[in-house]
């Protein structure tokens, strides 16, 4: 496994609960937080919750899901 992973994985074992006056609030926090990790790691976890959607909605994970056919094609 790469260090990268390593340190997801390892993030992801630490679980912190945080109270906020706002949504806004809570927001602005987790846009700090997505920030400060390096760009890497959250590639990982944004493969990682991609795939964890596809499985809840019973698709099969290695389909990316991009609609590759066309629907029609004009000609100027």
């Amino acid at each position: 496994m790469s260090n990268a992973a390593d340190r997801a994985g390892q993030r992801a074992r630490r679980i912190t609960i945080r109270r906020f006056a706002s949504a806004a609030d809570a927001d602005r926090e987790e846009r700090v937080y997505w920030q400060q990790i390096p760009e890497a790691e959250r590639a990982l976890e944004a493969w990682r919750l991609s795939q964890e959607i596809w499985r809840l909605t019973g698709r099969p994970s290695h389909e990316s899901g991009l609609c590759r056919s066309v629907a029609r094609v004009r000609r100027r």
